[in-house]
């Protein structure tokens, strides 16, 4: 019975494999004479020969006759997702891709089921309003742990649904020898959990700016590419006991601490009846009786809140770790950014608000510059389009493939950004001048219907926190160079060839008038 149900297990992968039905008449007699002939000794070489020709089988079928082998590509990723693995896990993905377009031009195969494009002026295509349906690649939503939250959703009626309760917490209207890396960090941090929960987590108090749950949250970015390949791993995290955590990472141990202290307090506001103050935090009003019954899991919940630490504490920090150190590098730009913020900001004491800073225009060209540089999200992020076939030039791509590009190709296009790996704000003063309008390519937040909730919160942190940091201190550079910040590996979010991206500046002084 082995050989019988190897065959049948073979026979009905090749036949879902290739279109259309076939019948094999003689076959199955024939691995019963074999059975019947042959004892356990040859089983193993007849499995290994089964196994061999389902793959070359599946080989042939994914090179020449799936829908995508039009598509220009090398022929190990048309095979196997084993490419990509290789990649990411031991190297990095996003530099092959790179390179891959450079060779076969701005559309290429990069998984039997993938089709990667770099072209900036076809963003838009592939992360399209809602108007026009797009699924999240179901694929690359479970490697962070985060079911049930608008991150994860893949459809686009659940994720409108559980993010129309998210975003107008983050509407413009609502979010009315130093490590700066570390400082930076702990800010955010102490910001989204202040946002979201209602509760300062202290950071700022620490000497060190309680790094603990931040190098927790960059270890999980570091692991996520093989999380992706093996999703049993996080099966396993999750019912590890805390005691041998802390001993086999005491970072992964501090993170999954504070998604249990989060856990404990959304239990607290599910628990809770008050629906008085405006300015409850936003797990408070999501968990309230308002909420839709089907919408008040306190998984779903927990993830969704565990979601926005997450986005909202590493990307926007080291968005103001990048701006910090071009600021100190270049004394021209400091100079000219301190002369138009003595306009709002006549003393250190000056508080001026995120809508009145937004309307300087040098300090709003540095926000810009910044965020270009720092590219936000590193990872590509696939679209499905399930039921209508995109064409790019002169190639069709078949409904339900997944399609995706890549933040820091369209940021670091010389077509529209000249010198891309400069840091210039004055280009977008340039570019205003002329009419242009550069903002259509900054693709931070990624675009379309599933653009970053947390946006806005983002926009303002950096307004008012580069505003205060310029205006009030003197800071030198130390032991720092351009290699520190310089993105070289793809977790999630861009890091450097070595270590995390670090920033150190001493203050040479504090300006008090």
């Amino acid at each position: 019975m082995i050989v019988h149900n190897a065959y049948d297990y073979f026979s009905a992968i090749i036949i879902e494999m290739i279109p259309g039905k076939f019948d094999i008449v003689y076959f199955p007699n024939f691995i019963l004479c074999v059975e019947q002939s042959c004892n356990m000794a040859s089983v193993l070489p007849l499995g290994i020969c089964g196994l061999v020709m389902y793959i070359a089988v599946k080989s042939i079928y994914r090179l020449y006759f799936h829908p995508l082998s039009k598509i220009p590509g090398p022929k190990l990723a048309a095979i196997t997702s084993g490419y990509e693995s290789y990649f990411n896990v031991i190297k990095m993905f996003i530099w092959e891709m790179e390179r891959l377009h450079e060779i076969y031009g701005p559309i290429i195969r990069i998984t039997p089921f993938e089709v990667h494009i770099n072209d900036s002026s076809y963003y838009d295509e592939i992360y399209a309003s809602s108007k026009r349906r797009r699924e999240k690649a179901a694929e690359l939503v479970a490697r962070f742990d985060l079911e049930g939250s608008g991150f994860s959703s893949v459809s686009p009626e659940d994720h409108r649904k559980r993010r129309s309760q998210v975003e107008k917490h983050f509407s413009k209207q609502a979010v009315s020898n130093i490590d700066l890396d570390a400082g930076f960090a702990g800010l955010t941090s102490d910001v989204i959990h202040k946002y979201a929960y209602g509760f300062n987590s202290g950071n700022l108090d620490h000497d060190d700016f309680n790094t603990s749950v931040r190098d927790g949250i960059i270890g999980l970015f570091k692991f996520s590419h093989v999380l992706f390949f093996f999703p049993v791993l996080q099966t396993i995290m999750n019912v590890l006991p805390l005691w041998l955590l802390q001993k086999l990472d005491p970072f992964v141990h501090a993170l999954v601490s504070q998604k249990l202290d989060l856990l404990r307090r959304t239990e607290e506001f599910l628990q809770s009846k008050s629906t008085s103050s405006k300015t409850r935090p936003v797990m408070e009003i999501m968990c309230g009786p308002s909420m839709p019954e089907d919408m008040r899991s306190t998984v779903r919940l927990n993830n969704e809140g565990f979601a926005m630490v997450i986005g909202g504490t590493e990307t926007t920090a080291r968005s103001m770790v990048i701006a910090a150190f071009h600021i100190l590098k270049n004394e021209s730009i400091k100079a000219k950014l301190r002369e138009e913020l003595w306009t709002v900001m006549p003393t250190p004491e000056s508080r001026p608000t995120w809508r009145k800073l937004e309307q300087l225009p040098y300090l709003s060209a540095v926000v810009w510059e910044t965020l270009r540089v720092s590219t936000g999200i590193a990872s590509r992020s696939a679209r499905v389009a399930p039921k209508e076939a995109l064409v790019y030039k002169n190639h069709t791509i078949p409904a339900g493939t997944r399609v995706s590009e890549t933040n820091y190709f369209v940021l670091t296009d010389p077509e529209i950004f000249p010198d891309p790996h400069t840091f210039d704000p004055d280009r977008w003063l340039r570019a205003a001048a002329k009419g242009e309008h550069l903002d259509r390519y900054m693709v931070n937040f990624s675009k379309g219907s599933r653009i970053c909730v947390g946006m806005n919160l983002a926009y303002a942190e950096l307004f008012l926190v580069l505003a205060a940091f310029v205006r009030r201190f003197d800071m030198e550079l130390f032991e720092t160079s351009e290699k520190d910040i310089a993105f070289a590996r793809d977790f999630g979010t861009p890091y450097p060839d070595e270590g995390n991206a670090r920033v150190r500046a001493m203050v040479t002084k504090v300006i008090d008038v």
